[in-house]
């Protein structure tokens, strides 16, 4: 029987290393940052990258609670954004219109048991969850 667990605060603070990159650290980890075609990932690069990375643990989790053997999986992702609102303060809103993944699978598994697969993944992946749905932000600035 499964159960319910605690929340669970994630942390990562980034420095300003110049005006477009930045390195964040996670635990251990740090993740650098630029702008679109920069030197490093953007940061709405690493947004797809972190959907692509839920749905392999994710789907590794619920693959096991299926009972069904993954043996190869790729995943492709690709968002449509338009940067006039972020790059100008004009326009349409500043995050992705559409993200569309492709999740390509080796199993042993038949297609309609992959379905369900995808489709559990889909209900517990949380980056996927925090994309489709409204999360409060919340933001303080200080001065120092």
């Amino acid at each position: 029987m499964k159960t319910e667990m605690k929340d669970v605060v994630v942390k990562v603070s980034g420095k300003r290393v110049s005006p477009t990159m930045m390195v964040v650290k996670s635990g251990e980890y740090e993740i650098i940052t630029d702008k679109i075609g920069g030197e490093a990932p953007s940061p709405v690069e690493y947004v797809l990258a972190a959907l692509a990375g839920c749905i392999n643990i994710v789907g590794t989790l619920v693959a096991k609670d299926l009972g069904i053997s993954i043996e190869g999986l790729e995943v492709n992702v690709e968002g449509v954004i338009n940067p006039s609102k972020y790059m100008t303060g004009v326009g349409e809103r500043a995050g992705y219109k559409e993200i569309r993944t492709e999740v390509l699978v080796r199993s042993d598994a038949d297609l309609e048991t992959l379905r369900k697969w995808i489709k559990l993944v889909e209900e517990r992946c949380p980056v996927g969850d925090n994309l489709a749905n409204t999360t409060t932000v919340v933001t303080n600035v200080k001065k120092v």
